[in-house]
């Protein structure tokens, strides 16, 4: 079992299977030669050139973590920044509302146009009805009562048709 946890702990290195002559390296196409390249050891220059970017990153990452992200102020500077960022908001949300209201215009006028050339009033009217200008946000309460609510629950409930089929 000790072997096994040796062997997990070694880093993975992918080995060729059989070496390329360098002819044949110049006849592979670019894709292949990338492929078997892909699994050659890197040559001792950039082997060092990437111990040195790693290095570097990890002093890079170990200077940002310990220092202060951001320098205290005062706070009449934290409210005023706080003032700024609401006022940009609000215009964020006003900009993004006019521009869904003249999407919203420009979308109805060509609709408009568009029953408007239709070349029967048939297709015009069907045109309207699938297509509305506006489309409809509305929220719709029920306007039945309980009472109303029962009698066409049971209405709908009726398989056979009992209460509403007339016997002559």
């Amino acid at each position: 079992m000790a072997s096994g946890n040796s062997d997990r702990n070694e880093k993975f290195a992918a080995k060729k299977s059989k070496p390329i002559a360098q002819g044949d390296m110049k006849k592979m196409v670019s894709v292949q030669k990338a492929r078997y390249l892909a699994y050659e050891q890197p040559s001792k220059e950039v082997e060092a050139s990437l111990h040195l970017t790693q290095t570097r990153l990890k002093e890079h990452a170990l200077k940002s973590y310990s220092e202060p992200s951001r320098k205290t102020q005062d706070p009449e500077q934290e409210k005023q920044a706080k003032v700024i960022g609401q006022l940009k908001a609000a215009e964020a949300r006003s900009r993004i509302r006019l521009m869904r209201f003249r999407f919203q215009c420009m979308r109805a006028q060509e609709l408009k146009h568009l029953i408007a050339c239709q070349p029967t009033a048939r297709d015009a009217i069907r045109l309207e009805v699938f297509l509305p200008s506006r489309p409809d946000t509305g929220i719709y309460k029920d306007s039945l009562d309980r009472v109303q609510r029962e009698r066409v629950e049971e209405l709908l409930e009726d398989g056979f048709g009992l209460l509403t089929n007339r016997i002559p």
